[in-house]
């Protein structure tokens, strides 16, 4: 019974596994397989700093305190200093989603960062576009789509913070999340 089920088990375990035998030529077809999860992906580098100290290192700044004896006054908008100069938080984002499948790039805020500077204070617009939009601790839409990105795609952001002249000395942060999901 062992041969038996032994001469029966082998020779399909060899048709299985794409063999052929016989006079020339023989061939057999093969299967080559890619099992893809569906994921995705988003990079932020470098983190986004405004140093009162240094504030003019980013020539789009006014002085701070402003100078009064050019006609500067509070409230001003000031640009990070780290980096210094557009984008200055670049974000990269990607999906291998299906055809089918809707996807959505998000930003929200943890709070205010204190000493007098309140999260909508802080404002973020797509690099370039100087269309901005207060910072909240509701998620923001950056950028959405259906199926799979070109690879990776970027949504770099540009930022200010508005100064009103009653914020206090100290060291003050807040947190921004990216994320990137699927729906």
């Amino acid at each position: 019974m062992k041969k038996l089920l032994l001469m029966t088990v082998v020779p399909a375990i060899l048709f299985a596994a794409g063999s052929n035998h016989g006079s020339s030529p023989q061939s057999v077809d093969a299967t080559l397989q890619f099992l893809l999860p569906a994921w995705v992906a988003v990079s932020v580098p470098d983190d986004v700093t405004w140093d009162f100290s240094n504030i003019t290192s980013n020539p789009s700044n006014p002085s701070y305190p402003p100078d009064i004896s050019s006609g500067q006054d509070f409230p001003q908008y000031y640009y990070p200093t780290s980096p210094n100069a557009s984008p200055y938080m670049r974000i990269r984002y990607w999906t291998n989603a299906g055809s089918g499948t809707s996807w959505e790039l998000t930003i929200v805020g943890s709070g205010d960062p204190g000493g007098g500077i309140l999260i909508g204070d802080i404002e973020y617009s797509d690099a370039g576009a100087d269309s901005w939009t207060a910072l909240s601790t509701s998620a923001a839409t950056l950028a959405s789509g259906t199926g799979k990105t070109s690879g990776w795609d970027n949504a770099n952001q540009d930022w200010r913070v508005y100064i009103d002249g009653d914020e206090e000395a100290g060291n003050y942060s807040c947190t921004v999340t990216i994320t990137m999901q699927t729906l």
